[in-house]
């Protein structure tokens, strides 16, 4: 986002957040009005906040804030980039992705339940014991260089999700929705012993 104003230092209401704004090292404060975040990057940033649900992030860059156990139901993420950022315990049932990507996240014990995700990435992410139970996905979900395992998939289709970049040493998952799951060969390997089925 080259070319826009950049506000260092300061505490601020996330109601008076600007599209087109760089915002580095700043405090925001708890609004209690319905948040439409658009046009927007956050570098090295506090967040008083912890119910993030309803809000709407179109083209938000998210880098190195510490923002655990926070409440993201129904939040709709549009061609966002998330970077380095502790969101452990998070809750984002509901939430709709698209066009997103979570790199180099801590995404420890969060809940995705429900979501929906259109063309979206977690990369480097640690999604360990996570939840992506009933998880609709179009155009792909890929979790290359992240660690997955503990999560829960159950009740999930996997057609789309890529793992084969994953790491992972256990899964809950319901074999019956495993078609059109991309794994590498080593990894097929691991859900054939998942499944109980024995190879001579």
């Amino acid at each position: 986002m080259p070319d826009q104003p950049e506000i260092r230092d300061q505490t601020l209401s996330l109601d008076d957040v600007e599209p087109d704004t760089v915002y580095v090292n700043c405090t925001f404060t708890v609004s209690n009005q319905a948040l439409h975040l658009m046009d927007v990057t956050f570098d090295h940033c506090i967040f008083e906040q912890t119910n993030f649900d309803d809000v709407d992030f179109t083209r938000v860059h998210w880098h190195h804030s510490q923002v655990p156990n926070a409440s993201w139901q129904r939040s709709t993420w549009f061609e966002c980039q998330l970077e380095s950022l502790q969101l452990a315990g998070g809750d984002f049932s509901q939430a709709v992705l698209r066009g997103t990507t979570f790199s180099a996240c801590k995404l420890t014990y969060a809940n995705f339940s429900e979501m929906r995700a259109e063309h979206s990435r977690f990369l480097n992410c640690d999604l360990l014991e996570s939840a992506f139970q009933a998880v609709t996905v179009k155009k792909g979900l890929d979790f290359a260089g992240s660690r997955i395992t503990d999560a829960d998939f159950v009740e999930t289709q996997l057609a789309g999700f890529d793992w084969h970049e994953a790491e992972f040493e256990a899964l809950r998952l319901d074999s019956r929705l495993v078609r059109g799951l991309i794994v590498s060969q080593y990894q097929a390997a691991q859900l054939i012993g998942m499944f109980g089925i024995e190879v001579k």
